[in-house]
């Protein structure tokens, strides 16, 4: 059996919502301190590690080998919200799967095989390829606003804070419905990906004031969808009689 250890805010949380996602995988550990994953880890061996960070631009570019390399993982499966395309071309193909999450369990199942079947696949003389991001399809550049334009939207000057936690949100990803629905599954993911592009438009780099206000624009309005999505989820949690 494959053993795994998972290192993100809302892993222990969906575990205990939906232990059985996981059924033939040995989780040797689960938690959010990478202090004490450093401390406790390497003594349980584990095949793979799955490692989610809301911000994988922060993250050092050795951090994951290193974390591979001290635990003796032969895998790891990198779970991020948003990253710079070059960041992503960092990480070597074959040993690092990178996914845009929040995933659920389920879904991180399928990966953890995947990534061990590849391994066992794989010639041991051939060198894997490097990581190439998918291919955007080009958009017409946004604009804020057209000269002499009036703005019909109003987001309030001072965000309101989140009203889920991480934690919240792994149930909620976990979660089964009482009919043939997974809405409150895909809500907290869209609410959760709101959070962390809200935060990340926070430490966008700016060039200029120009920037500046742009960057400042988007976070206002990305807090204020977080809201309203965050009002509907909050519907859908009574409406199912979620237990948060």
């Amino acid at each position: 059996m494959v053993k795994l250890a998972l290192l993100g805010e809302s892993y222990p949380a969906q575990l205990r919502e939906n232990p059985q996602a996981l059924r033939d995988v040995e989780v040797v550990w689960s938690g959010s301190s990478l202090e004490s994953f450093r401390a406790q880890v390497p003594a349980k061996r584990p095949d793979v590690l799955a490692l989610d960070f809301l911000e994988l631009n922060g993250v050092e570019t050795g951090a994951v080998p290193g974390l591979m390399e001290d635990s003796g993982a032969r895998h790891a499966i990198v779970t991020y919200r948003f990253a710079r395309r070059g960041v992503l071309q960092q990480y070597p193909a074959g040993k690092v799967r990178l996914l845009q999450g929040p995933i659920s369990l389920s879904l991180l199942r399928a990966h953890v095989h995947l990534a061990v079947l590849d391994a066992m696949l794989q010639p041991q003389s051939a060198k894997p390829a490097p990581v190439a991001p998918a291919p955007l399809a080009s958009a017409p550049a946004l604009q804020l606003g057209a000269p002499g334009a009036v703005s019909t939207v109003t987001v309030p000057a001072v965000p309101k804070p989140p009203r889920y936690s991480a934690e919240q949100l792994g149930v909620l990803l976990e979660v089964s419905s009482a009919v043939q629905c997974e809405c409150p599954n895909h809500l907290s993911q869209i609410v959760s990906s709101l959070q962390a592009f809200e935060e990340y438009s926070k430490h966008c780099e700016n060039r200029n004031e120009a920037d500046r206000q742009v960057h400042a624009l988007l976070y206002r309005y990305t807090a204020a969808a977080r809201a309203v999505m965050e009002e509907a989820l909050t519907a859908l949690v009574k409406h199912e009689n979620i237990q948060l």
